[in-house]
């Protein structure tokens, strides 16, 4: 899988480069205000130039790679049509693996030059492919010592009983992660009463989600309904560590509950094929320690990069010229 590593790094690399470069170009500020279609268009902008990166940083690769999944489709509920994304099949070879890829998560932060924006690709044998119906997941994910423990077939309050008991804390000890919508009324409002730290966030539950498979920075469960994408993204990296990943589609207006995906779902293959790759365009002060581009004095961009296979969680930071 190393030779695989190495591609799939280099195109989420070449990616927020890419991505970079046209932030700086434009001169995107936090400062910017912009009406709705200029919103629009800026997103548009950014996501047509990380896709068309990652497009040539894939064109060439010794094993074939079938896009299953790519964020961005569901826009065209949001603004009438979908985003720029990357699909297809690329490379050639005996190798074949499934993909899941969002060019640019985090574009409200892309668009703004504000901390949080990313390039994701996820590789696996078997990835559950993006279905016609459904556009949006509720999630759980969690460490691996909550493995057979926890269940989004259980009640909120029985999962967090599972964390007291499994790490012995209290339950203000307990911080969970949850997408601030009204979808997720239900879960915030047993959280709440239940007495744990509940972060709330706007947008990008999928960084989270990884912090929670490891608990690193204390991030014991992310619950709650997101983007599917991130769902399954999140997954392979689960998958990879032994971790909790669980989920169900859901739509808006849709009544009836969906089956419930578990891991060998969602990421069906070996452990061993599955790999995530999530390297930093704008940095990401809040989750994870992850720097922005930076043009060196010496001439090229180093770009940090955090991969999750079964070695672990790893950062390393490339010089691309």
């Amino acid at each position: 899988m190393q030779k695989v590593k190495d591609y799939i790094t280099r195109a989420t690399e070449l990616t927020a480069l890419s991505v970079h470069r046209l932030i700086s170009q434009k001169g995107f500020t936090p400062q910017d205000l912009l009406t709705e279609e200029e919103s629009k268009n800026r997103e548009k902008l950014i996501d047509q130039a990380g896709a068309d990166a990652m497009f040539a940083a894939l064109a060439d690769i010794p094993f074939v790679l079938e896009v299953v999944g790519s964020e961005g489709r569901k826009h065209i509920h949001q603004y009438g049509e979908a985003l720029p994304t990357l699909e297809g099949t690329f490379g050639k070879g005996e190798l074949k693996l499934d993909m899941v890829n969002d060019v640019v998560e985090g574009s409200k932060a892309a668009k703004l030059n504000t901390p949080g924006a990313v390039s994701v690709i996820a590789v696996g044998e078997k990835l559950m492919a993006t279905p016609k119906d459904f556009d949006y997941m509720d999630k759980l994910f969690g460490p691996p010592q909550l493995v057979g423990k926890i269940s989004i077939d259980k009640s909120v309050e029985e999962n967090l009983a599972e964390v007291v008991k499994v790490f012995e804390i209290k339950p203000h000890e307990i911080n969970v992660v949850a997408m601030d919508r009204d979808r997720n009324a239900h879960l915030i409002n047993a959280c709440q009463k239940f007495g744990v730290n509940l972060i709330l966030i706007k947008a990008g539950d999928f960084l989270p989600s990884i912090l929670s498979l490891t608990i690193d920075k204390g991030i014991h469960l992310v619950m709650g309904i997101g983007g599917f994408e991130e769902g399954v993204l999140a997954a392979v990296a689960a998958k990879a560590l032994g971790a909790v990943g669980e989920g169900r589609g859901w739509q808006p207006g849709q009544k009836h509950v969906a089956k419930t995906w578990i891991i060998d779902d969602l990421a069906a293959g070996k452990k061993e094929d599955c790999l995530v790759s999530i390297s930093s365009i704008t940095g990401d002060n809040k989750w994870f320690d992850l720097e922005a581009v930076r043009v060196k004095r010496e001439g090229g961009s180093e770009v940090t990069t955090l991969t999750i296979d079964t070695t672990g969680v790893n950062i390393n930071e490339h010089v691309h010229t």
